[in-house]
């Protein structure tokens, strides 16, 4: 099957867009949690075992569930 054509490449810019418009939420839910992970680890030992985790606090069940 061939691939489909932009008619103008105006109207290939604005699906890619769009799409990106759909993949912004999930893009910083991602990006958030890679950050946590990264502050984590950057946190002195005494620091991180301390308190409840920023995972614990922001929870993002339509993700964690995989879309479902």
């Amino acid at each position: 099957m061939s691939k489909k054509t932009a008619a103008s490449p105006f109207q290939a810019l604005e699906e890619e867009a769009y799409h990106a418009f759909r993949e912004w939420p999930v893009w910083l839910v991602l990006r958030e949690r890679e950050l946590d992970a990264h502050l984590t680890a950057q946190r002195p030992p005494d620091i991180a075992n301390t308190g409840t985790k920023p995972e614990q606090q922001r929870r993002h069940p339509a993700l964690d569930q995989g879309g479902k």
